[in-house]
């Protein structure tokens, strides 16, 4: 199942960029599979899980590697990491089969410029091309500016999720 993945591992994407003051914006997207560059992912998804450590970090994606091929896709500019989205193929009877988004974050000093957007972008090309149904994501209930970024991008609320802690 894994090998399923590989194809997507590494991949150019030239978009549209207001901001820059050039017509097009280079980003490459790329699985994150070395000890070195889940160091530096760890740093950017530091801004979106600020509770974790770097052990913590390396124990759950680990446990959701083996569980469920949980796979992490950094979005670069030239060497750096800009952004992060972390996804599972899942199957349900809710929802079939489908891609879930369990972690996007862009770094804050590149938000707003269309990373976050074509990452989700990115996100729709691999759940097509893996045969799902669609795409599903949690946001925090006050997470108000992620709530209108992904309506903004045609997703729609369907669930609210509830969560007991032990």
């Amino acid at each position: 199942m894994l090998g399923e993945f590989s194809e997507y591992s590494s991949v150019g994407l030239q978009i549209d960029n207001p901001f820059s003051g050039c017509s097009a914006y280079e980003m490459e997207v790329r699985e994150i599979r070395t000890a070195n560059e889940k160091e530096s992912a760890f740093v950017v998804l530091k801004e979106l899980r600020s509770h974790l450590t770097f052990d913590e970090f390396i124990g759950l994606y680990e446990a959701a590697r083996k569980a469920d091929h949980y796979t992490l896709l950094a979005a670069y500019e030239e060497d750096s990491i800009v952004g992060l989205m972390g996804y599972r193929v899942l199957s349900d009877f809710v929802h079939g089969k489908h891609l879930y988004i369990d972690d996007l974050v862009i770094t804050e000093n590149k938000r707003s410029q269309g990373l976050g957007a074509q990452l989700l972008t990115h996100a729709e090309g691999l759940a097509k091309d893996l045969g799902c149904r669609g795409l599903r994501l949690c946001t925090g209930v006050e997470n108000e500016a992620g709530k209108k970024f992904y309506e903004r991008h045609g997703w729609t609320p369907r669930a609210l999720a509830f969560k007991k802690s032990f």
